[in-house]
């Protein structure tokens, strides 16, 4: 068994994600924009976000609630930094925007109370493409074997097993993003199944070449 995933019956807490919702920053940027200034700030707490998303109610610009993920191990200290300041964010219109107090709520995968706030959005969010790095298999299967658990367990994806026994698993829609994040330190098809990486979007706008493959331990 993979050491990462370990601990308490074979989970590790930096392999369990957790779900919070974010509201207070400047809205007014670019989501693009929103989102990093949000991973700037928290890491700058310490706190690495596994991901970040941002819907956007195209009819009326609305971006008012974010969504972050954090590894379990880190979401109390997420928690703490609610109701502080995140400095002015720059964006590529504006040169300076104004700083702001966070309202950050802890919003388990399990809780759907906020659904309808962010269901406007959900149309136009299922065409963001994700790539995911996963692992946790065991090393004997085959990479066809390893691409066919994947999808069997995630219908209508696709993937790219890597010769380390983890895979890029590429999804669309922030719900398929939400179900693999919640399994996430969970057993899958009796593997113990861990997202270890969400990758950039611009790689899956550009594809992912070989060069890129093999930096991920692709040696075809």
């Amino acid at each position: 068994m993979d050491e990462d995933l370990e601990l308490n019956g074979g989970i590790r807490n930096s392999s369990i994600i957790s779900r919070m919702v974010v509201e207070g920053y400047d809205t007014s940027p670019p989501r693009e924009d929103v989102e990093e200034a949000l991973k700037k700030h928290f890491a700058s707490r310490g706190i690495k976000l596994m991901h970040v998303s941002v819907p956007v109610d195209y009819k009326c610009r609305n971006r008012r609630r974010a969504l972050i993920y954090v590894n379990g191990e880190c979401e109390a200290e997420a928690l703490k930094l609610d109701g502080s300041y995140v400095g002015g964010l720059v964006s590529k219109k504006k040169s300076n925007v104004g700083g702001r107090i966070l309202t950050i709520t802890a919003y388990p995968f399990d809780d759907n109370s906020l659904e309808h706030l962010f269901a406007p959005t959900s149309d136009i969010d299922e065409y963001r493409q994700h790539t995911l790095k996963v692992r946790g298999f065991d090393t004997s299967l085959s990479l066809n074997d390893i691409k066919k658990m994947l999808l069997r367990v995630f219908p209508g994806s696709d993937c790219f097993p890597l010769w380390d026994g983890s895979a890029l698993l590429y999804l669309r829609g922030q719900y398929a993003m939400d179900e693999a994040l919640k399994l996430s330190g969970g057993s899958v098809e009796g593997f113990k199944f861990a997202v270890t990486e969400v990758l950039p979007e611009t790689v899956m706008e550009t594809g992912i070449s070989l060069a890129t493959a093999r930096s991920f331990g692709f040696r075809g």
